[in-house]
């Protein structure tokens, strides 16, 4: 009597598994179909825009060290408010130059300015699944009062660049 269960529930198991199999395959396809548009987007130029329709602009000429990065509204095409993160995790403007805390790096409020791109932890940045823009010392870019500073990460809709 005991084993006429034992076959059926060896089955109902072995099934469940098969399921669990395919639904993890989804999953990894899923995962594995936005890791390519991360990498196709990887060295492209594009506006990091907030809620409100401001956009992290360069405050001067892109190609200039010390240029102060700022917010403003979103002009479509101008150079001074494209960006890329490329393959050493830059955030680098059309003019060649990379986003970098310009006080003291390691604390949360400093301004953020343009300058030769190097391999500081103040010019590593990442966008995560958020939307934040955040650099090696885990600091996100937060717009204040239309400049540009890093901050704590929150859910701030100032650290939202879309």
């Amino acid at each position: 009597m005991k084993y006429r269960f034992l076959i059926p529930g060896l089955l109902a198991l072995c099934t469940a598994g098969a399921y669990a199999i395919d639904l993890n395959t989804d999953a990894l396809k899923k995962m594995q179909e936005e890791g390519h548009k991360i990498v196709e987007d990887e060295g492209k130029f594009r506006t990091f825009a907030l809620p409100n329709g401001q956009c992290m602009q360069a405050a001067g000429d892109p190609s200039k060290a010390g240029v102060n990065v700022v917010m403003r509204k979103c002009e479509g095409g101008a150079n001074n408010q494209k960006w890329q993160i490329n393959g050493q995790h830059h955030l680098q403007s059309h003019g060649a130059m990379c986003v970098a805390v310009g006080g003291q790096a390691q604390k949360p409020g400093s301004n953020v300015v343009l300058k030769a791109c190097g391999g500081s932890k103040d010019q590593k940045w990442s966008l995560d699944g958020q939307g934040r823009l955040k650099n090696g010392f885990d600091h996100c870019l937060q717009a204040n009062n239309g400049n540009v500073v890093t901050a704590t990460c929150s859910n701030s809709p100032q650290q939202k660049f879309g």
